[in-house]
């Protein structure tokens, strides 16, 4: 998920002398400024874990414990734990394959922001001739273990990656997938591929003629935080041999919409000395072919 770059709709809350105050206007005073806050975290800052938010958990254990941090999310909420804390693991016991073989199920530990109708309530007053009420909320997060579909990029912050099996890590817990929310000092690079011999291609047409293959490529995996400079290359078998011809496949990759989590590869294709009309003439006969030389994309990408 990317940033949110909508502007709320704020006034400039003003007092006057003798002017008489309501709790409604000490509200909205807090709302103002917290809504500045929020756009000013998510205009100028990366969302992420800004510090602690450590994590510890080994092979074997049961729980894990997490340590104070400060995170903010993609609408610039801060996500604040003051306290340690622990969180027991799921009772899972694994994902069973279809040779009836458990192997550790993949969870991840997040935190998330918790709204102020969610806040346990930390101290209330009596009023003066009317009911009392909450003067001060807690402020904690959302610590929780979601499966992998669950997560909603942005908004849950992940901490780590744990492998359970039969309710206990599987492996020491997995923290690269951390992202940070301070900026990089230097150019960040992650590179990656698309699953050889599956990716899905689909053909170019141009002026009626096939020109060549595209494939999404999902880059999400590198939690980039801007859309960096990307790098592709087509690796497959260039030589097309069938009933009717044998031919040499020359491939321009082209880097086409990138963005923070994706781009598009388009691999346009030449069969040099080919009669008319080409081993590739129409989208379904490319599509063979290319799934026939198991063609698959190498990434790499250079942020800041």
């Amino acid at each position: 998920m990317s940033a949110r770059t909508d502007i709320p709709s704020l006034q400039r809350i003003r007092f006057f002398r003798g002017q008489r105050l309501t709790a409604e206007d000490m509200t909205a005073l807090q709302k103002a400024n917290r809504e500045l806050r929020w756009l000013h975290n998510r205009s100028l800052h990366g969302w992420g874990i800004g510090t602690g938010f450590g994590v510890t958990g080994a092979r074997g254990a049961s729980s894990v414990t997490i340590e104070p941090g400060y995170a903010i999310d993609c609408m610039g909420r801060e996500i604040i734990l003051t306290e340690p804390a622990t969180m027991t693991i799921p009772a899972v016991a694994g994902v069973l394959s279809p040779e009836n073989e458990l192997s550790p199920a993949v969870y991840y530990l997040t935190a998330s922001y918790k709204d102020d109708t969610s806040q346990n309530v930390a101290e209330k007053r009596p009023g003066v001739c009317v009911p009392g009420g909450t003067v001060r909320l807690t402020e904690e997060p959302v610590l929780a273990w979601r499966q992998p579909d669950k997560i909603t990029e942005g908004l849950d912050i992940i901490l780590a990656q744990a492998g359970i099996l039969n309710c206990q890590l599987a492996a020491d817990l997995f923290l690269a997938v951390r992202r940070s929310a301070r900026p990089s000092q230097q150019p960040y690079i992650a590179a990656g591929q698309t699953p050889p011999g599956s990716t899905q291609w689909s053909a170019i047409v141009a002026g009626g003629s096939v020109v060549g293959v595209s494939a999404t490529v999902s880059t999400s995996g590198a939690r980039f935080q801007s859309t960096p400079q990307y790098f592709a290359h087509v690796v497959g078998s260039r030589s097309v041999s069938t009933a009717a011809l044998a031919l040499v496949v020359n491939v321009l990759p082209v880097v086409k919409d990138p963005a923070p989590d994706q781009f598009v590869c388009e691999a346009y294709v030449v069969f040099p000395g080919s009669p008319a009309g080409g081993g590739g003439s129409t989208p379904a006969a490319i599509e063979t072919i290319v799934e026939t030389l198991q063609w698959y994309v190498v990434w790499m990408g250079v942020e800041g």
